[in-house]
Protein backbone atom coordinates (compact mmCIF):
# COMPACT_ATOMS: atom_id res chain seq x y z
CA UNK A 1 0.00 0.00 0.00
CA UNK A 2 1.20 3.54 -0.73
CA UNK A 3 1.95 5.89 2.12
CA UNK A 4 2.01 9.65 2.52
CA UNK A 5 5.80 9.43 2.79
CA UNK A 6 5.96 8.20 -0.81
CA UNK A 7 3.92 11.10 -2.20
CA UNK A 8 6.85 12.39 -4.25
CA UNK A 9 7.05 9.03 -6.06
CA UNK A 10 3.45 9.10 -7.26
CA UNK A 11 3.11 10.03 -10.93
CA UNK A 12 1.08 13.23 -11.34
CA UNK A 13 -1.96 13.38 -13.62
CA UNK A 14 -2.13 16.73 -15.43
CA UNK A 15 -5.51 18.04 -16.55
CA UNK A 16 -6.30 21.41 -18.04
CA UNK A 17 -9.76 22.86 -17.54
CA UNK A 18 -10.86 20.29 -14.97
CA UNK A 19 -14.67 20.28 -14.79
CA UNK A 20 -14.84 23.39 -16.96
CA UNK A 21 -12.27 25.24 -14.87
CA UNK A 22 -9.14 26.99 -16.06
CA UNK A 23 -5.46 26.21 -15.78
CA UNK A 24 -3.29 23.10 -15.43
CA UNK A 25 -4.60 21.22 -12.39
CA UNK A 26 -2.32 18.41 -11.17
CA UNK A 27 -3.60 15.31 -9.35
CA UNK A 28 -1.65 12.61 -7.56
CA UNK A 29 -3.84 9.57 -6.92
CA UNK A 30 -2.62 8.38 -3.55
CA UNK A 31 -5.12 5.62 -2.88
CA UNK A 32 -7.87 4.18 -5.07
CA UNK A 33 -11.10 2.29 -4.34
CA UNK A 34 -9.47 -1.15 -4.41
CA UNK A 35 -7.14 -0.12 -1.58
CA UNK A 36 -9.98 0.54 0.89
CA UNK A 37 -12.43 -1.76 2.61
CA UNK A 38 -15.05 1.01 2.66
CA UNK A 39 -16.96 3.03 0.09
CA UNK A 40 -14.12 5.48 -0.54
CA UNK A 41 -13.41 5.96 -4.25
CA UNK A 42 -10.08 7.72 -3.97
CA UNK A 43 -7.72 9.91 -2.01
CA UNK A 44 -5.84 12.49 -4.11
CA UNK A 45 -3.52 15.35 -3.48
CA UNK A 46 -4.26 18.15 -5.93
CA UNK A 47 -2.14 21.17 -6.81
CA UNK A 48 -3.96 24.21 -8.16
CA UNK A 49 -1.59 26.81 -9.66
CA UNK A 50 -2.16 30.53 -9.21
CA UNK A 51 -4.93 31.78 -11.49
CA UNK A 52 -6.49 28.32 -11.91
CA UNK A 53 -9.98 27.09 -11.10
CA UNK A 54 -11.65 23.74 -10.64
CA UNK A 55 -14.92 24.59 -12.34
CA UNK A 56 -18.45 24.52 -11.04
CA UNK A 57 -19.94 21.04 -11.21
CA UNK A 58 -22.41 18.79 -9.40
CA UNK A 59 -21.59 15.73 -7.39
CA UNK A 60 -24.03 12.93 -8.09
CA UNK A 61 -23.82 9.70 -6.16
CA UNK A 62 -20.82 10.80 -4.14
CA UNK A 63 -19.48 13.35 -1.70
CA UNK A 64 -16.05 14.95 -1.59
CA UNK A 65 -14.10 16.27 1.35
CA UNK A 66 -11.35 18.83 0.78
CA UNK A 67 -8.53 19.25 3.31
CA UNK A 68 -6.51 22.39 2.62
CA UNK A 69 -2.79 21.60 2.94
CA UNK A 70 -1.43 24.97 1.81
CA UNK A 71 -2.61 28.29 0.44
CA UNK A 72 -5.83 30.24 0.83
CA UNK A 73 -8.20 29.32 -2.02
CA UNK A 74 -11.68 30.71 -2.49
CA UNK A 75 -14.40 28.04 -2.46
CA UNK A 76 -18.03 28.23 -3.46
CA UNK A 77 -20.19 25.35 -2.25
CA UNK A 78 -23.92 25.38 -3.02
CA UNK A 79 -23.92 29.16 -3.41
CA UNK A 80 -21.97 29.89 -0.22
CA UNK A 81 -18.56 31.49 -0.69
CA UNK A 82 -15.71 31.44 1.79
CA UNK A 83 -11.96 31.86 1.90
CA UNK A 84 -10.24 28.70 3.11
CA UNK A 85 -6.84 28.46 4.78
CA UNK A 86 -4.38 25.76 5.74
CA UNK A 87 -6.09 23.20 7.95
CA UNK A 88 -9.60 24.07 6.73
CA UNK A 89 -12.06 21.41 5.59
CA UNK A 90 -14.80 21.83 2.99
CA UNK A 91 -17.46 19.22 2.18
CA UNK A 92 -19.41 18.93 -1.07
CA UNK A 93 -22.47 16.79 -0.39
CA UNK A 94 -24.30 14.46 -2.75
CA UNK A 95 -26.03 16.51 -5.49
CA UNK A 96 -24.16 19.63 -4.36
CA UNK A 97 -21.96 21.78 -6.55
CA UNK A 98 -18.69 23.54 -5.99
CA UNK A 99 -16.07 25.75 -7.53
CA UNK A 100 -12.53 26.09 -6.16
CA UNK A 101 -10.56 29.17 -7.20
CA UNK A 102 -6.91 29.93 -6.57
CA UNK A 103 -6.81 33.71 -6.94
CA UNK A 104 -3.63 33.96 -4.85
CA UNK A 105 -0.04 34.28 -6.13
CA UNK A 106 1.02 30.85 -4.78
CA UNK A 107 -0.06 27.30 -5.67
CA UNK A 108 -2.66 25.65 -3.43
CA UNK A 109 -2.42 22.01 -2.33
CA UNK A 110 -5.45 20.09 -1.13
CA UNK A 111 -6.23 16.50 -0.19
CA UNK A 112 -9.45 15.27 -1.75
CA UNK A 113 -11.37 12.23 -0.48
CA UNK A 114 -14.33 11.03 -2.54
CA UNK A 115 -16.92 8.81 -0.87
CA UNK A 116 -19.63 6.89 -2.74
CA UNK A 117 -23.15 7.38 -1.44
Amino acid sequence: MKSFALLGDIEPIHRAGEHGGTGPIEFRRMLAADEFETNIDFLDVTTIPSGSTIGKHHHRGNEEVYFIASGTPLMRVDGEERRLSKGAIAVVRNDGWHELINDTPDPVEIFVVQVRR
